[in-house]
């Protein structure tokens, strides 16, 4: 069986946009975590969000393009440019029908599908703003992408909170081996609007923190949710395609499992044990045991909820000493959005390329005891040979990926 490895990466983030400008951020810990200034949160319980402040989509297309686009698909778009040119896929001498497009949003442009509601509401039906509804649909951020490109392969957009863009490339993954198509870009994307916002602080779901101008301040494990917006497209091929074209690749997507089971509404699964079923699976497709993990990326994102549970089965997986483990809960330094697996994908890769692991805490310091207080290791140099990511979404889904440097 062939296996699918990454040749291609762009990045959009909280921490720097491109690939160069967040592995620099990434690796001195640097957070993308501040104040919001793109609209008004007085009102508001919180103030804070990983937000991308520096995105200008005339850096990667013309005017011609990106202004029939939403924010959320723009900086999909100037990732997928990216990616591709990191790649060095000529598309000009391949079958653009053997190129899928694979796409994770959790809301896709909801200040599109707010924009368009109002203008609905003030004006009446015959009064909506038409050039707003092409983004009010979540595959929007994909079909840019397959227009800008001119791809005519298979064209997907997965939408389950917190695991979208982990759906896209187990997905594209599976189509791949199927040779259902010889190469997929695979993105996650969301942004952070007004709506948005204002909808998780309503529930109550949101770390209180409120900041002044020019202050900063690290959120607290256990407080609630710190949001956060970006999009990442990651190129994917199978090994004899990437090898017939000379391509040089970041490494191996080895397994990949979803699992889920019912929960109370926007709660995580209570003990985790469809949690730690996809770990244990993961490795065992994967063909790697416990002790032969390098690293550990868990989709920790400040709830508490999703710590605990994410302790617990790390403690099951790889034995009493787990909670002295180095792990990496990169939307501590991003926050937290439905299609950030991609995102979460590029920073094991990148790793593995430059040899260069990213921060790690402690598993214990993800359960918020005063006793061990948050503090990254910055340690980061060595080569590492094995990842695996976990994700956990509210509504019960879980999943996790291993990925291999070969």
């Amino acid at each position: 069986m062939n296996e699918i490895v990454v040749t291609g990466i762009g990045i959009i983030s909280p921490l720097g946009i491109g690939r160069e400008a967040f592995q620099t951020n990434l690796t001195k810990g640097k957070t993308g975590i501040k104040r919001i200034t793109s609209f008004d949160s007085t009102s508001l319980h919180s103030n804070i969000a990983g937000c991308i402040e520096d995105f200008d989509p005339r850096g990667f297309m013309s005017p011609g393009a990106y202004r029939r686009m939403g924010r959320v698909s723009s900086m999909a778009v100037a990732a997928s440019i990216e990616a591709l040119d990191d790649s060095r896929l000529v598309l000009d001498t391949m079958d653009r029908e053997r190129v899928a497009v694979i796409m994770g949003t959790a809301y896709g442009s909801s200040s599109h599908v707010e924009n368009f509601y109002l203008s609905f509401l003030e004006n009446g039906p015959r009064g909506t703003q038409p050039f707003l509804f092409p983004d009010t649909v979540p595959n929007a951020p994909a079909s840019h992408i397959a227009i800008f490109h001119k791809m005519t392969g298979p064209n997907t957009t997965f939408c389950q909170n917190e695991i979208s863009a982990e759906l896209a490339m187990l997905y594209a993954r599976s189509i791949l081996l199927k040779r259902l198509a010889d190469v997929a870009l695979v993105g996650g994307a969301d942004e952070l609007s007004p709506i948005l916002f204002q909808c998780y602080d309503a529930l109550g779901a949101l770390n209180r923190v409120k900041i002044g101008k020019g202050q900063t301040m690290d959120p607290k494990p256990g407080r609630g949710l710190v949001l956060g917006e970006g999009a990442c497209v990651l190129v994917l091929e199978r090994d004899d395609f990437a090898a017939g074209r000379g391509a040089e690749t970041y490494g191996v997507l080895k397994s990949g499992v979803v699992k889920g089971r019912i929960t109370s509404v926007g709660h995580y699964e209570p003990e985790g044990d469809q949690m730690g079923r996809a770990m244990t699976m993961a490795m065992e497709q994967a063909g790697v045991a416990p002790d032969g993990v390098d690293e550990i990326h868990v989709s920790a994102n400040f709830s508490g909820e999703l710590e605990r549970m994410e302790c617990r089965q790390i403690e099951k997986a790889f034995g009493k000493a787990a909670m002295h483990l180095g792990v990496t809960p990169l939307k501590y330094l991003t926050g937290d959005y439905g299609g950030a697996g991609t995102l979460r994908a590029a920073a094991i890769l990148m790793g593995f390329r430059h040899q260069l692991t990213p921060p790690t805490v402690t598993a214990a310091m993800l359960e918020g005891d005063p006793k061990h207080p948050l503090k990254w290791d910055y340690s980061t140099a060595g080569k590492s040979r094995c990842a695996l990511m976990t994700t956990s979404t509210f509504g019960g889904g879980s999943s996790s990926f291993v990925f291999v440097n070969e």
